[in-house]
């Protein structure tokens, strides 16, 4: 059935239903910074924060991720760090190192730092699904 303007009230709905689908994911700040000393790991830090604002709804990339005892994001992120770090790192990663060279010591300061970035986490039963926005 069609309405006066002549257009379907299908594509309305599926429209919305679309709409209303992608703005269902909560946005997150995710950062991460690991620093090591002599090729040897001092301090690492995986830094979560709910996004107090939306992000854009430009997605760049989308990482799924299992979560069959539906566990939280930090939890979660914490057992897939290396999948989300190499996810993570293909838009933007920083590196930092310091090199000190006498004739008695080799001394070496790096951080490899993956700046705050905003991405869409939304929970579906055992997926999580992570959109980072531009």
């Amino acid at each position: 059935m069609r309405s006066r303007n002549g257009n379907s009230p299908f594509v309305f709905t599926s429209i919305a239903l679309i709409c209303s689908l992608s703005y269902s994911a909560d946005n997150y700040y995710i950062g991460y910074r690991l620093t090591t000393k002599n090729a040897q790991p001092i301090e690492e830090s995986l830094t979560i924060s709910k996004a107090m604002q939306p992000c854009s709804r430009e997605i760049l990339s989308v990482l799924s991720l299992n979560n069959p005892s539906s566990e939280s994001l930090s939890s979660l992120l914490n057992h897939e760090r290396t999948r989300f770090l190499e996810y993570a790192s293909s838009e933007e990663i920083r590196l930092q190192s310091n090199e000190k060279i006498s004739p008695e010591h080799i001394k070496s300061l790096q951080t490899l730092t993956l700046p705050m970035r905003c991405y869409a986490v939304e929970f579906n039963g055992d997926l999580v699904t992570i959109s980072l926005l531009k």
